[in-house]
């Protein structure tokens, strides 16, 4: 499938249609409007969300415990200073004591107790969150602004897990009032902007908190917002998107396409910047439990394949470079020895799979006992790259079969395992964020959503993952996830494609902008107008 076309043609049409459901405002507002790349967004709970499109929301009205900045150095934030336990079972945070919710409700350690009791409760149907939760056993109140955390097991990754977006604390008296699902419509947060109104499919608005205060120790500014409104624009098209943002219907357009990031920072009329995300790099879980994948050789000849160098220069034009392991280069415990494993080899393919008793057969693709080797894909995220890699395959005789789908019908495949191969990517600024895919304990099955989507159930690599959150040191800790990326690469199930990257390309009289830690969503707190 090639990239999707626009003509010329279409755009006044197009641009019409936006300018037609613009709002007004006045002109002593600073109002910025974003538009996103995503129209299926469900929640913005951050107890329940794993979304980076819903995420983009959440890191704008709520506030982390502890702050983290682009380079993940910890700083104050709702909570002003912290300790961890030797053993590292539990981390006490002392908090602010002068911040608010949205709805008034007095942010204190009832609030953090209540935030990561009901991420642990099975109720409230967390899919991100609880697994950064880590082996939550409860949290202590030991007094009205103070909190310790207690783990079941040692947690060398507690601390660091305050400063992600999904446990940002929620305000009591909004989830108790409106309940999880009501809450997630309508999210009360600590955050310098407040929910307004929700479409869904169509736009999202924020306005300014006035009595936000309480800006983390890395902001170069203090007190509310100098952007009154902010306005989400939901335009899934990328080049309806890049035509928003040139009619100046939009001041910010997220995932611009690599060749139009560049011709716009080009004409100096628009700004781009890209984030280079840490954790689980864009790639592909092979599903071990059955099928053509079930056979190692099959997996390791799939890898062989893919050009991954040429796709990602094909693709990115130069602005993501290939992956190598189940960490991005810019994650903590980065690993360099995955860059050895499975360079693009047709021959080396070939040889594998004859091995295996895979033969060419019609049309090329390759048969064994009778049955083609037929790989099914659904893919939700980056459909160019899901196709090039079914004609990188193809030419080593593996049929992939790729369908685009929606999170809905993936989810459902999931739950059913009816499928081969799935795309995923994870941001977060820790090397523990390997459990989450990777762990038995995290395959999915009816009515438990989780993200070993490769059914890979190895006790040894379950060993020294949890060894690994254990670390007495972090030295130790740095050591076993060497020894895991090792391990994982070594069982290929899963086949790293390219590093996460966000191309965020705003006109060029918007300034302040930031990236969240992880970059990948956009801070809008510190922005004001160029001139």
């Amino acid at each position: 499938m090639s990239r999707m076309s626009f003509t010329r043609a279409a755009i006044p049409a197009l641009v019409a249609i936006l300018m037609a459901s613009a709002a007004p405002v006045s002109a002593q507002e600073f109002v910025i409007t974003w538009g996103e790349d995503n129209a299926t967004s469900v929640t913005y709970d951050p107890r329940v969300t794993q979304s980076r499109h819903e995420e983009q929301v959440i890191v704008n009205v709520f506030d982390p415990l502890v702050g983290a900045d682009e380079n993940g150095k910890l700083h104050p934030w709702l909570a002003t200073s912290w300790s961890v336990a030797p053993d590292n079972t539990s981390v006490t945070l002392k908090l602010r004591e002068d911040v608010k919710f949205h709805d008034g409700t007095p942010f204190n350690a009832e609030a953090v107790k209540f935030t990561l009791d009901t991420i642990a409760d099975p109720k409230t149907g967390s899919q991100g969150a609880v697994d950064m939760l880590g082996p939550y056993a409860g949290t202590d109140i030991l007094g009205p602004y103070e909190v310790r955390v207690r783990y079941k097991r040692p947690f060398a990754g507690g601390l660091s897990s305050f400063t992600e977006n999904e446990l940002s604390p929620v305000s009591p008296t909004a989830v108790q009032k409106l309940g999880n699902t009501g809450f997630g419509q309508a999210p009360v947060g600590t955050g310098p902007f407040r929910f307004v109104s929700w479409e869904k499919g169509r736009e999202l608005t924020l306005e300014r908190n006035p009595d936000y205060n309480w800006a983390p120790g890395f902001s170069t500014i203090k007190g509310p917002s100098k952007v009154s409104k902010i306005v989400i624009r939901f335009i899934p098209n990328a080049a309806t998107r890049v035509a928003a943002l040139e009619a100046g219907e939009i001041q910010i357009s997220d995932t611009t396409p690599p060749l139009d990031t560049k011709r716009l920072s080009d004409s100096g009329k628009f700004k781009a910047f890209v984030g280079l995300a840490a954790g689980l790099p864009y790639g592909y879980k092979l599903n071990s439990s059955k099928g053509p994948f079930a056979e190692k050789a099959v997996r390791e000849a799939f890898f062989l394949s893919v050009d991954r160098p040429k796709l990602a220069q094909n693709l990115f034009f130069g602005l993501a470079k290939p992956a190598w392991g189940p960490l991005s280069p810019s994650s903590p415990g980065y690993w360099t020895g995955v860059e050895s494993f499975y360079p693009a080899s047709r021959d080396r393919a070939n040889k594998v799979l004859d091995e295996a008793g895979w033969k060419p057969g019609a049309g090329g693709i390759r048969e064994k006992n009778g049955k083609p080797l037929q790989v099914y894909l659904p893919c939700m995220i980056e459909i160019d790259t899901c196709t090039a890699v079914q004609a990188e395959a193809k030419r080593a005789g593996i049929d992939v079969k790729v369908e685009s789908v929606l999170k809905q019908k993936q989810d459902e495949l999931i739950f059913a395992n009816d499928y081969d191969i799935l795309p995923i990517q994870w941001v977060n600024n820790s090397a523990a964020v390997l459990d989450i895919p990777f762990t038995s304990r995290n395959i999915p099955e009816p009515g438990k959503f989780k993200f070993n989507w490769a059914r890979w159930a190895d006790p040894a690599l379950d060993k020294v993952l949890a060894d690994a959150g254990s670390a007495a040191s972090p030295d130790d800790a740095k050591a076993l996830y060497t020894q895991a990326q090792k391990m994982i690469m070594e069982a290929a199930i899963f086949m790293p494609m390219h590093d996460q990257v966000q191309t965020v390309v705003h006109s060029s009289k918007i300034k302040g902008l930031r990236y969240a830690v992880g970059q990948w969503q956009v801070r809008f707190y510190e922005a004001e107008p160029a001139n």
